[in-house]
């Protein structure tokens, strides 16, 4: 999920990577120093020694405030699947027991249900466990047999002795809607103390920009670019300051998410021939097994923040919303 802020930051994102196309290690395309922030100039930008006035330029990715159009999110709101994570997880079924297997030199992953397979007889009927990075086949096949009623672990192997275990392992969806599509308009400044430097700078700027349609954000998506006015600003110039403003409107989702695993366990009703109720499958694990709750919202907060990774790589901003090198 992305916010108006998110998107902002994910622009000055964006004039970084046009400025230091090398990295913020390499030198600026102007050979000086710029810095880049998501916000407006502080005070030691314009008298602290290392500032403006000494060959240091900055540019800044501010909201202005101007009404937007409106823009309609899809009727109905509907849902679809993003992706999918497929499990590296698995088990095997023999006599009664269920054995838990690991895939290869894969990061364990998944979610593994196991259940009574013969007539409830009270106590637990099902159990399900959310695998992580750091578990074995011994430590799942563990926490299952400790969530069933006479569970008992040997191993990777789980089983109820005089009952018949099934089981079976799945993996993740997420699934995404749009709640809100929203305009809103951005100002990229440049400060500089050399007119010279000013022009080097926008010429730089607007003509990347201008070659972008959308721009990626930080939850992965993108959102869509229009160029909207530009301005000098020389107020100051009796100080020596010079500043341009470039307006941007960018138009985003705001997306509600949500990661549920496959399903694993289920009941239901049949009508036989005389018309009779036929039951079939397996009662969920209850309320009270919190496993699968926490892996979700886990791996929620991971893709999210390998999605930005991998938008813009190696950078990060600092308590000031300066973009830094990502540590």
């Amino acid at each position: 999920m992305t916010d108006a802020s998110r998107v902002g930051l994910a622009l000055a994102y964006n004039c970084v990577q046009i400025l230091y196309p090398e990295g913020l290690s390499g030198s600026s395309v102007t050979g000086r120093q710029v810095v880049l922030r998501r916000g407006w100039l502080l005070p030691s930008d314009l008298f602290a020694a290392q500032n403006i006035r000494n060959n240091i330029d900055f540019v800044t990715v501010t909201m202005a405030s101007r009404k937007m159009p409106e823009w309609a999110e899809p009727l109905g709101r509907p849902w679809r699947v993003q992706q999918k994570v497929e499990p590296t997880v698995g088990v095997v079924v023999t006599e009664g027991t269920v054995e838990i297997v690991f895939s290869g030199t894969s990061t364990p992953a998944g979610v593994v249900a196991v259940w009574l397979d013969d007539m409830p007889r009270g106590g637990a009927p099902s159990a399900a466990y959310a695998v992580t990075a750091q578990d074995t086949p011994a430590t799942v096949a563990a926490a299952l047999a400790a969530a069933l009623t006479g569970g008992v672990s040997n191993g990777a192997t789980v089983s109820v002795p005089g009952r018949v275990l099934n089981g079976h392992a799945g993996g993740y969806g997420q699934s995404v809607r749009v709640t809100r599509r929203q305009a809103q308009l951005y100002r990229v400044s440049i400060w500089t103390a050399d007119a010279t430097a000013r022009e080097t700078l926008a010429s730089v700027l607007d003509t990347a920009l201008a070659e972008q349609s959308w721009i990626s954000t930080l939850d992965g998506r993108e959102a869509q670019l229009r160029f909207q006015s530009v301005e000098d600003v020389d107020t100051m110039q009796n100080e020596a300051l010079y500043r341009r403003d470039y307006f941007y409107e960018l138009v985003f989702d705001t997306l509600q998410v949500q990661w549920a695993s496959e399903m694993l366990c289920g009941i239901g009703n049949l009508s036989g021939e005389d018309g009779a109720a036929v039951s079939f499958g397996e009662v969920a694990p209850g309320t009270t097994n919190q496993t699968v709750t926490a892996a979700l919202d886990a791996m929620q907060a991971v893709v999210a923040a390998q999605a930005a990774a991998t938008a813009y790589p190696g950078l990060g901003v600092d308590q000031f919303g300066t973009v830094v090198a990502a540590a």
